[in-house]
């Protein structure tokens, strides 16, 4: 055998002892790496340690802080690791929604009182209407309505049966009685040299249309009672949530929101979403003297 041929051989020899040890290096590896997750080093993972609204359990965080609902501190309830550490049904139950603390603060639950500017052609004020023994028209009218009309306005009613005729009304001097806790009954004779309808005509009275600003909450902020009307409205001073009673106007339903007449002021903040659970956690704090706080996020 040369020289030559000996010289490659060992070449090739060495060449395999390096491979074999660099794989008996990184089976080593991996045998202390999983000792390591086993327990006993001081390289094992911190556990994350898991805090929960005591009020409102939906809400998570892996972060010390305070529920965007309810402004109450969270609590440690339970950890979770990454290194193998078989929880309990309590603890899945409780790692199933990490972010869902992130999903309530990008849900905004409160909103501003605010003015809306409704245009002309959203100005179809009207209200059912019956012409008395008197030749004298009473309507229904909602409230915000009412507010709005100018002094001496002349105002028009359609009979249901011929659409097609109008007769020209005015305001009396009578006030307003109310009809419920949004409208009110209001009276309109004939306009002067103008003929006046049948008694016991029924139909429709339309206000002239004009643009106006009314002061507007949402609608699902609104929670209704045998008392009336409220909402939870968030304390200028303390930003606490209390109770406000607010007299309605008009309901846009399509455009979500109400017009309030009394009980709320501009820039006024209120819950807008899920105010009924709130309201509802609200009533049983108060049935349990419990001393709980609630604070607008």
């Amino acid at each position: 055998m040369s020289a030559s041929s000996t010289t490659a051989r060992a070449y090739v020899i060495a060449i395999r002892v390096v491979l074999l040890l660099a794989a008996a290096g990184a089976v080593v590896g991996a045998v202390a790496v999983a000792l390591r997750g086993r327990g006993g080093s001081d390289h094992i993972d911190k556990p994350a340690a898991l805090f929960v609204c005591p009020m409102h359990p939906e809400v998570r965080s892996t972060e010390h802080g305070q529920c965007p609902i309810c402004r109450m501190e969270l609590e440690k309830v339970a950890v979770a690791t990454d290194n193998g550490h078989r929880m309990n049904k309590g603890e899945k139950a409780a790692m199933e929604d990490m972010t869902a603390i992130d999903n309530v603060r990008k849900h905004r639950i409160m909103d501003f009182v605010r003015l809306r500017a409704l245009l002309v052609p959203e100005q179809e004020m009207r209200g059912p209407a019956v012409v008395g023994e008197d030749g004298v028209v009473t309507a229904v009218l909602y409230d915000d309505y009412i507010a709005a009309l100018a002094p001496a306005e002349q105002e028009t009613f359609t009979p249901s049966q011929t659409p097609g005729v109008t007769f020209a009304v005015r305001r009396t001097a009578d006030s307003a009685t109310m009809w419920d806790r949004s409208t009110s009954r209001l009276r309109f004779a004939a306009a002067p040299k103008q003929p006046a309808p049948v008694p016991g005509t029924v139909g429709w009275l339309e206000l002239a249309r004009r643009p106006r600003q009314v002061l507007a909450v949402p609608v699902n902020a609104v929670i209704q009672s045998p008392e009336g009307p409220y909402v939870l409205a968030a304390n200028p001073r303390t930003g606490e949530l209390e109770k406000r009673h607010i007299e309605l106007g008009e309901t846009w339903g399509k455009q979500t929101f109400a017009v309030v007449l009394s009980g709320l002021h501009k820039y006024d903040r209120v819950v807008e979403r899920a105010a009924f659970f709130l309201d509802a956690d609200r009533k049983l704090a108060a049935h349990d003297n419990s001393e709980v706080t609630w604070a607008a996020p």
